[in-house]
């Protein structure tokens, strides 16, 4: 019996499955030469043109001039830890292979050429105002110009807010070039024009102070060589009204309202009980109140020991005032004496304890 008679017999007596027909032929391997010759040759493997090739000598970077101009910026929110900004900025490199005749310049799409591929660090969404397109002169000189408004993430130090100092950062970086690649350094036009920020910012409640920029590297680990990259520093200053008229005052007189049972006739203990209950009650409403005006950390600011040593300073108030009440229930001459010399103290003591208060959250 031969070989391929036996599989023939299994299959009658339903001892074995039929090999479908696309299975009995033989498939051509990679070995096949006819095979291999039929195989569509992929565009991955061709050698890459010759404008897409970084334009450097070997062992050398390619020098990338940058330029930021920040038009504008909207807002900084503190509670989400980011910042709102119009931002345009400039690219230029010289490529060799793209010189051509000119006389005027040569716009091409930017995936056409090589490209440093610069983005904005930190930005959570963007939308771009001019299409990805590139400008060549006939020196090879390669201008690439990009203006974008987003919401950048900004880790802030809040620890003195609302009294606080911020530094906003705008990092281009080239990804995937390391800094031995590629040399972002400031570009200096004709006319003497570099990185600037707009004489005036819609920003409602921050100052400008100063700005830098200057080449900075990325370094997304703790490599020693970062991705190579521009920064632009801008050192802002908080304005502390709003907070002082929304958040502080109201909260000080709150804090005064407290005190008038300590001038009241201490037996009129429904009354002072009221008082009392009712400004622990409107303190902690306002607290809920102004919740969305408060940066959401995991560390205490200014304001935050602000807010509680003025609780605790109602809150003993409303203490004072039913231990007042209850000394005052056995009709005691040594008790009323005691309950009067708490109030006249009180009358000293709570003003001295907002002045401390104020001075230990803001000023120490």
């Amino acid at each position: 019996m031969t070989n391929a008679f036996l599989p023939r017999l299994l299959v009658c007596f339903g001892l074995l499955s039929p090999l479908p027909v696309f299975a009995q032929e033989a498939a051509p391997g990679p070995t096949d030469p006819s095979a291999a010759n039929r195989l569509p040759k992929s565009t991955l493997v061709e050698e890459a043109k010759p404008e897409l090739k970084r334009p450097a000598s070997p062992g050398e970077a390619t020098e990338v001039q940058a330029l930021i101009y920040v038009i504008d910026i909207d807002e900084i929110n503190s509670a989400d830890q980011s910042f709102a900004a119009s931002v345009y900025y400039e690219a230029r490199w010289n490529s060799p292979l793209l010189q051509h005749a000119g006389p005027g310049p040569l716009h091409v799409d930017l995936a056409d050429i090589w490209n440093p591929r610069l983005t904005i660090i930190g930005q959570q969404n963007s939308w771009k105002s001019y299409p990805e397109t590139a400008e060549i002169l006939p020196d090879g000189t390669v201008i690439y110009r990009q203006k974008v408004w987003g919401h950048f993430s900004q880790p802030l130090n809040l620890h003195d807010f609302p009294f606080d100092r911020q530094e906003l950062s705008i990092q281009l970086v080239a990804p995937g070039f390391s800094e031995k690649q590629v040399s972002m350094t400031p570009r200096v036009g004709e006319l003497g024009r570099t990185s600037n920020l707009a004489p005036h910012f819609s920003l409602p409640d921050f100052d400008i102070l100063s700005f830098e920029a200057k080449s900075a590297p990325y370094y997304p680990d703790q490599g020693p060589i970062g991705v190579a990259g521009y920064e632009m520093k801008i050192q802002v200053a908080r304005q502390p009204e709003y907070y002082i008229l929304k958040v502080i005052l109201p909260l000080c007189l709150i804090v005064i309202m407290s005190w008038l049972p300590r001038w009241l006739h201490p037996e009129q203990s429904g009354t002072n009980i009221g008082i009392s209950t009712s400004a622990f009650l409107t303190l902690v409403a306002y607290l809920f109140a102004i919740t969305v005006l408060l940066p959401r950390i995991s560390y205490i600011t200014r304001i935050d020991r602000f807010i509680m040593l003025s609780t605790l300073t109602v809150f003993s108030g409303l203490i004072q005032t039913v231990t007042n009440t209850y000394l005052l229930k056995g009709e005691s001459i040594q008790n009323k004496r005691l309950v009067a010399q708490l109030d006249f103290w009180s009358r000293i003591l709570y003003p001295v304890i907002l002045v401390a208060v104020i001075v230990i959250s803001f000023v120490l």
